[in-house]
């Protein structure tokens, strides 16, 4: 079995497939067919599925999407690869580093805890594109921190690495670059678990979950978001209601209704405020209000099958989220559009989409682009529609995000 790359320009010769009708009957730009072709990207499971069908490959481009989307044994990150290395700092800064005084060392520690809580603020407004760069740069100083500062310093510094590490984990995440987030993740569960930072550990294994729902890996869900939440009793309320959130999702997959529900009215009574301000300044899973429950009430019910639900569980969650949250409306209106479409209400799941493409542009998660294309595959059955033609051609204008 070859590389995706190859083996989709394989199969688009053999089927007599350029580039532009591939594009137009994903849809999506004819710039990101090209990418993919030539291995300057990798695709989403989503993706990776839809161009399989259109190409009747029989599930091979799925398998190679599968393999290509997690890093060889063995193999390192480098600047400008797909993981994301954090961006290094020269040797002038390392000895600087190295000179800090214990008063210097504090304060450093204390801008960078700063600029953390403004970074997750700037994500939650504007998106991972505005973001991501800052993270890994501040990467940067606290890989040359660890590799400098000893204890009882260092027990600080790696609990501040740890947060920019499940950080960058989770932009990557929501870049659509799997392999980058895979990566972040695990460094920063090494690092909590040197500081011994017990909640950061389960914040990791949550993160992790994440990657397993996205993949719609339901025991590997229910058996990460278990592990995050067996030290319960040292956990915030809202970092709970995260991890038993993610537990319901697995339900979800499973099929289980209402043990799935059980699990969100849990959830819902350790909610953080409805009005969090979105800089996780109230800590790990403040993002979690009840807004934000409502949402994944929504996507456990589209999930379920019962898509009526899903849109009437959306809409209260879209009119109840924080301002500060305009990514997740983002993320509502497509899923919302997803139920318009299986409740087969095909010119209002165009409509919705529209919204959230709209966000998705703006702010750069590929996470949400991936979500408004597979709704557009599924209405091209109603193309005739002016409101999904207009859907299907604003995507095909879409750069690649």
């Amino acid at each position: 079995m070859g590389d995706f790359g190859g083996e989709l320009q394989r199969l688009m010769t053999a089927r007599g497939m350029g580039v532009r009708e591939l594009a137009r009957q994903v849809p999506c730009n004819p710039g990101y067919i090209s990418n993919l072709r030539s291995g300057m990207k990798r695709p989403s499971p989503q993706i990776a599925r839809r161009l399989d069908e259109v190409l009747d490959a029989g599930g091979v481009l799925v398998a190679l999407a599968a393999r290509s989307s997690s890093p060889r044994a063995g193999e390192g990150v480098t600047r400008g690869g797909s993981t994301g290395a954090p961006v290094p700092v020269d040797r002038a800064m390392r000895v600087r580093l190295n000179a800090f005084s214990a008063v210097q060392l504090d304060e450093l520690i204390s801008h960078l805890d700063g600029q953390w809580h403004a970074l997750v603020k700037t994500d939650n407004l504007l998106g991972p594109r505005h973001a991501l760069g800052a993270v890994h740069a501040h990467l940067g100083v606290i890989d040359a921190m660890v590799r400098a500062v000893r204890p009882p310093a260092r027990q600080r510094v790696l609990r501040l690495g740890a947060r920019y590490a499940e950080s960058a984990a989770w932009l990557h995440e929501d870049s659509c670059d799997m392999a980058g987030a895979g990566y972040w993740t695990g460094r920063s569960m090494e690092w909590a678990v040197e500081a011994g930072d017990g909640p950061m550990v389960s914040w990791a294994l949550f993160r992790r979950g994440q990657q397993a729902a996205a993949n719609g890996d339901a025991a590997q869900v229910a058996g990460l978001a278990a592990a995050a939440r067996r030290d319960a009793g040292g956990l915030p309320g809202p970092m709970l209601a995260a991890i038993l959130q993610q537990e319901a999702h697995a339900y979800a997959l499973d099929g289980a209704e209402t043990a799935c529900h059980s699990t969100l009215d849990r959830a819902h009574a350790l909610a953080a405020a409805p009005d969090d301000p979105g800089d996780a300044s109230n800590g790990h899973g403040s993002f979690c209000t009840p807004a934000y429950l409502e949402m994944q009430r929504g996507a456990c019910w589209l999930t379920l099958g019962h898509p009526t639900k899903a849109i009437a569980a959306l809409e209260t969650a879209v009119r109840s989220l924080p301002p500060a949250y305009r990514r997740d409306r983002g993320v509502a209106f497509s899923r919302q559009a997803a139920a318009f479409a299986a409740a087969g209400e095909p010119g209002q799941a165009a409509l919705v989409a529209m919204q959230a493409l709209d966000i998705a542009r703006g702010s750069g998660s590929g996470r949400i682009l991936q979500m408004i294309i597979a709704v557009a595959a599924v209405l091209t059955a109603h193309s005739q529609l002016e409101t999904v033609a207009e859907l299907r051609a604003a995507l095909a204008e879409t750069p690649a995000v």
